[in-house]
């Protein structure tokens, strides 16, 4: 049966995704259903749930990461003071 679970979500992503709604809620809804699909049984350990935030916060802190942002408010100043143009 957890052999099939990744194809069986891979089919619901794409399912979804195709059904008009926004990527971020189909990627963590499906995530999020097939996590209890995993508890109920028996192949996902739920105390990893709770390593979660700890996760985030230090994606967070990746000062790589830090930068994309700013590289794309540096792009969309640069567009609308038509910067971008004169080169």
């Amino acid at each position: 049966m957890a052999e099939f679970i990744p194809l069986l979500m891979f089919g619901v992503i794409c399912l979804v995704l195709l059904a008009g709604f926004p990527v971020a809620f189909s990627l963590a809804g499906t995530a999020l259903i097939f996590a209890g699909i995993g508890i109920i049984s028996g192949n996902f350990d739920s105390s990893l749930l709770g390593t979660i935030p700890n996760r985030l916060f230090g994606d967070m802190t990746n000062t790589n990461l830090v930068a994309v942002p700013l590289f794309i408010f540096m792009g969309i100043l640069f567009e609308k003071s038509n910067l971008a143009e004169d080169f």
